[in-house]
């Protein structure tokens, strides 16, 4: 399964928190402070106290320092995984419908879960049976 990866013989997953969270949580299952952090990253002990409380994730680059810093892929961290894909889409424009598909067929046959407003875009979509 995609979710399923072991980060440096710890038997963790990828993170679907939001940056904050993931990070929080990946700190303390690694058992890394901010300041052991800050030094490995060369960013500052504030500017993770800035990262904390931020709505919006750090740029690409800066979940690459820090995943490096924590001795995990950036693949880690769910921000990561949706710009990839946010990417591989816009170089390639044709896969949006084929991974719109398949995120569809994974609802239809309950193996994703989707909150309702999901559901009313899924019902929208040009090219689903529930289009209108």
């Amino acid at each position: 399964m995609i979710n399923d990866i072991k980060l440096n013989k710890l038997d963790m997953k990828y993170s679907n928190k939001p940056f904050p969270k993931a990070l929080k949580e990946i700190m303390e299952k690694k058992d890394i402070v901010h300041r052991k952090l800050a030094a490995k990253t060369n960013f500052s002990f504030s500017y993770f106290c800035v990262l904390k409380k931020r709505k919006k994730h750090p740029p690409m680059e800066t979940i690459k320092k820090i995943a490096s810093g924590l001795g995990i892929p950036p693949e880690y961290f769910l921000e990561y995984r949706i710009n990839k894909l946010v990417e591989l889409l816009m170089d390639n424009p044709a896969a949006a419908n084929d991974v719109f598909d398949f995120a569809k067929e994974l609802v239809d046959n309950d193996n994703l879960k989707v909150t309702d407003k999901e559901q009313e875009l899924l019902k929208y979509y040009p090219g689903t049976a529930k289009a209108t």
